[in-house]
């Protein structure tokens, strides 16, 4: 059961990173930002995306401390990183707004979490995914943990060209002020906050 459901999760997984990379060559394909909800480009996103989320989840469960790769302490950096990684993400969802979280045109963000990174969400699942295939101890894990890190890069990605179109030179003033992933400057405060809520 555990090597069908990892399976079924990394052909998912490569599937959805295979389709960002075709949005990458040929924009006009664009699976991600989809065109619009109910496109097949939304419902095959996110199908995939939720899919291979969830059986992460899943096969880390199952596999649970299948292999000795750590011992117990492995919990003191795993489990800090998931909660810290997938609550900040969550946090972002509200820093964003729901329409824009869905790939609306509500406003570019730059304050709050935006000040830190261009992409706050995709970069603390990130660390929330580090934390997962740590305290999981299993190989199967840490593989979809890669290749679900692998695709929030590439949603980012396809999400600049994205981005650029839409809000033009106000974006790329953004992005000349404001790391891709992690602002460590602002992180540590050493740089000027934007304004919270700040749009262009």
């Amino acid at each position: 059961m555990t090597e069908l459901i990892f399976a079924i999760g990394l052909i998912f997984g490569l599937t959805l990173n295979a389709l960002l990379l075709a949005t990458q060559l040929v924009p006009e394909f664009r699976l991600w930002p989809a065109p619009e909800p109910g496109s097949w480009q939304s419902r095959t996103f996110w199908t995939l995306f939720r899919g291979g989320m969830v059986l992460t989840f899943a096969t880390g469960l199952l596999d649970w401390n299948a292999v000795p790769l750590l011992n117990e302490t492995r919990f003191f950096i795993g489990v800090p990183l998931f909660v810290a990684g997938f609550g900040i993400c969550i946090a972002g969802y509200f820093n964003l707004g729901l329409g824009n979280t869905y790939c609306g045109s509500d406003g570019l963000v730059t304050g709050g979490l935006y000040n830190i990174s261009r992409n706050p969400q995709y970069t603390f699942s990130i660390l929330g995914l580090i934390g997962l295939a740590i305290f999981a101890n299993s190989y199967l894990t840490i593989v979809l943990c890669v290749v679900m890190s692998a695709a929030y890069v590439q949603m980012a990605l396809t999400e600049e060209l994205w981005l650029r179109k839409l809000y033009g030179a106000t974006y790329d003033a953004y992005c000349a002020k404001t790391s891709r992933f992690l602002d460590i400057q602002a992180l540590l405060g050493l740089k000027p906050k934007a304004p919270a809520g700040d749009a262009g």
